[in-house]
């Protein structure tokens, strides 16, 4: 009976430990997360929309993040300008506007449900956001989309998945609160710098964020053209890119918990 009571109490102690270990994962992926460091995040994201951009534009001359220009695109089209444009254009340029338009719409209804800052909550949006990029990059490695053939109607299929990544990573970072790093767009930030009265201050941390994003992405591209250049391919840039962004994802779990107030 002795030997009994002993394995019993020693299963229960077993299954208390394991109980209190499933707990303690639960809590540190539920856990809101120190956003000291999360302008890191947000600025690599910058490079990566010049590194893909440029890839994007110089394959199939539209942009996945940079909805601006995809904007004037649409409507220049409307006459057929420029001379020498393709008539597809409009669809590729329309097409990634309403993609990202998507992502963003989910990402912000689903973050107001489970809580952006919450630790699981960002390794999965980066997960997904990364995997939209790994199923492009697969479409155009299998040449289920050419990649040397703009005006192919299968492009449609690839484009949504980039800008669709791209329009949640906005979503991100907005809702994290990082109103001076949209990580997609530059025309706000060069208004910003040149309008901040603090722009020559020593301690002017937002001025310091923008000036790196403009340089990032201004880095991103240039990697991004001479990949494309040296390689002749699209496939590698979105390749390290979705290998980018994975990193990203998963760094979110190395972030300390917001201190308790």
């Amino acid at each position: 009976m002795q030997n009994g009571d002993t394995e019993t109490t020693s299963l229960l102690g077993h299954n208390d430990q394991s109980s209190r270990k499933s707990l303690g994962r639960y809590r540190y992926l539920t856990e809101t997360v120190d956003l000291h460091y999360a302008p890191l995040s947000l600025l690599v994201c910058c490079f990566l929309v010049g590194f893909v951009d440029a890839a994007s534009y110089n394959t199939w001359s539209v942009f996945m993040s940079m909805q601006t220009g995809n904007t004037i695109f649409l409507a220049l089209s409307t006459a057929n300008l420029p001379d020498q444009i393709d008539s597809f254009k409009w669809a590729r340029s329309g097409v990634s506007i309403l993609a990202m338009m998507l992502g963003s719409f989910m990402a912000g209804r689903i973050y107001a449900i489970v809580g952006l800052k919450r630790r699981l909550t960002l390794v999965v949006s980066f997960l997904l956001q990364a995997l939209c990029i790994f199923i492009a990059a697969i479409l155009v490695q299998t040449d289920t989309v050419p990649e040397h053939n703009a005006t192919d109607a299968f492009v449609l299929i690839a484009i949504p998945f980039l800008a669709a990544q791209s329009g949640a990573q906005v979503a991100t970072a907005k809702g994290l609160g990082f109103t001076e790093l949209p990580t997609t767009v530059l025309t706000s930030t060069y208004n910003d710098l040149a309008s901040d009265t603090k722009l020559l201050a020593w301690d002017n941390p937002k001025r310091d964020r923008r000036v790196a994003s403009v340089v990032l992405m201004i880095l991103g591209g240039i990697c991004g053209a001479w990949l494309c250049k040296g390689t002749e391919t699209f496939t590698i840039v979105l390749w390290l890119g979705a290998a980018i962004k994975l990193v990203l994802a998963l760094s979110w779990l190395l972030f300390p918990a917001e201190p308790e107030k």
